[in-house]
């Protein structure tokens, strides 16, 4: 499971590789994303040079980090910034986007088939340097094909080739596919394009997706045909503003209103990852629902590397919608001048030490409805799951007096300070009766629920010992591999009040089944 962070745009090849990658040491991940650059790799025509890229993995490895690289090739945002220069020199040759006035725009044209086979050669010459260099370490897990592509400032090329394909049937591929909101049932249908006729109010962006997808889906093939590595590309997200393509995000870009587009043009990615900035909880929710699908699950490239918004977002990511992977953008600012990290960036490292420390359980017990997220909303002091066998009652240890044993009681000037974080947690469920805990700020309650047999239900749920009380152990430990490993045992004081962890730490809890009824 990919948690970590990815580096900026401009770094690797330079020290800032270092401090990328004591960044994610920082945040207790255990990936780093970074991109390596189509313009350094063939900095003349038909000459490649991989020195970038085997220094990138050398240092990854020698950090003992997994590593996600990037393929900055025609689009870095839609842009075609690290392309050769052999390319930015001849646009007659290696064709720009034309807007609806005739104008040129600073993106490369998905329709031209030069470009492609230029960005495909090249990109297949990385393929083939990684399966030479890295396939018996495989310290790259997978590889991002260009980045956030897609063209803003209008919502389709109009250059004539464009416009010819326009008006060309459908590809079968698209069969049966609609959008929503598309307004077709109101349409007069006659002297339409086909793909007006299918796609109606949205007919453009939907042209405009199917051309990317495809350009994308040839070059994941292709790429795939030299070295079988998961591939996939990243999304400037639909989901902003008032969500019209070209003018709030980059049309042709795979947003959730043109995903199944996407997926029928590029079936040899693994999955298409939205870039979540988002903070918004229904937003951020409606962005992961529309990406966790049975064809693509949802990884999350980008996010924020700091703010307490997306620290309880990532939570529910995991949790609720099966992330496989959480990646924060910008590694090299989560550190201060003197290599701290930044005070911002706190809460969303305890979020990925827990995740990193969960993530046998996360990948193991994902989509069986045993992970939960409990992540402290605005004005809210507790959190309360209903299991089959308990009751769960969560409590955030910065608004509640609780005494923790050897951790000193939470008002003490050494509680507070261990406890001054928006309460958040992962608890998993891996028996009837066994949970594993992480998180930070958090305490928890386990109240056994009667059988539905239990007469005198009252008696029952007023006894402590229906409690957690009722424990058989407590550990606090950590996972070696998938293997849990057991670092310390609870007892006493510190098992006599509620289970808790702090500073994105994980426990081990198991309840006894027996009341003593």
């Amino acid at each position: 499971m990919p948690l970590g962070l990815q580096a900026h745009n401009s770094s690797t090849g330079t020290d800032m590789i270092c401090t990328a990658i004591e960044a994610v040491r920082a945040y207790g991940g255990n990936c780093l994303e970074t991109p390596v650059y189509w313009y350094r790799i063939e900095p003349e025509k038909d000459q490649y040079c991989m020195e970038l890229v085997k220094t990138t993995i050398d240092q990854a490895r020698a950090a003992g980090l997994k590593l996600i690289l990037l393929w900055f090739g025609a689009s870095k945002n839609g842009h075609p910034n690290y392309v050769p220069e052999y390319m930015k020199l001849d646009p007659e040759t290696y064709r720009l986007v034309l807007g609806t006035d005739g104008a040129v725009l600073p993106a490369l044209s998905p329709h031209c088939r030069t470009t492609l086979e230029r960005d495909k050669k090249a990109f297949c010459k990385l393929m083939e340097f990684l399966k030479e260099y890295d396939t018996e370490r495989r310290t790259v897990v997978a590889v991002q094909i260009e980045n956030e592509m897609g063209c803003a400032g209008t919502d389709r090329d109009y250059a004539e080739e464009a416009e010819e394909a326009y008006w060309k049937m459908l590809p079968e591929e698209l069969s049966g596919i609609t959008l929503e909101d598309s307004g077709c049932e109101r349409m007069e249908t006659e002297g339409l394009s086909p793909w007006k006729k299918q796609f109606g109010r949205h007919a453009h962006e939907a042209f405009f997706a199917w051309y990317h997808a495809r350009y994308i889906g040839e070059m994941a093939a292709a790429g795939k045909a030299v070295y079988p590595l998961p591939l996939f590309t990243n999304v400037m997200v639909g989901e902003n503003g008032y969500e019209e393509a070209g003018l709030c995000y980059n049309s042709g870009a795979a947003a959730g209103r043109v995903l199944d587009i996407w997926k029928a043009g590029a079936p040899d990615l693994d999955f298409i990852g939205p870039d979540i900035y988002n903070q918004n909880r229904r937003e951020y929710e409606r962005i992961c629902q529309r990406y966790d699908r049975a064809d693509n699950p949802l990884m999350i490239p980008e996010s924020p590397i700091g703010g307490e918004a997306n620290a309880m977002n990532a939570l529910i990511a995991a949790a609720k919608f099966g992330a496989v992977g959480i990646c924060c953008f910008g590694a090299e600012s989560a550190l201060d001048e003197k290599g701290n990290l930044d005070e911002e960036c706190r809460s969303m490292a305890l979020t990925m030490k827990t995740l990193n420390g969960m993530a046998p359980l996360l990948i193991r017990y994902r989509k069986t409805g045993c992970v939960h997220a409990i992540a402290e909303d605005e004005f809210e002091t507790s959190h309360y799951l209903k299991l089959d066998n308990y009751h769960v009652i969560a409590h955030y240890l910065h608004s509640c007096s609780m005494n923790l044993g050897y951790m000193q009681n939470t008002e003490s000037a050494a509680g507070r300070k261990k406890v001054q974080v928006r309460g958040r947690g992962l608890l998993v469920q891996t028996g009837e009766h066994e949970f594993y805990l992480g998180g930070a700020g958090l305490a928890l309650d386990f109240i056994k629920r009667p059988h539905p047999q239990e007469e005198n239900s009252y008696r029952y749920l007023s006894s402590r010992y229906a409690g957690q009380l009722n424990f058989l152990s407590v550990e606090e430990g950590h996972f070696e591999g998938d293997q849990w490993v057991t670092d310390r045992y609870r007892n006493g004081d510190e098992t006599n009040f509620s289970q808790y962890v702090l500073e994105g730490q994980v426990i081990r809890i198991r309840l006894n089944p027996c009341t003593g009824m």
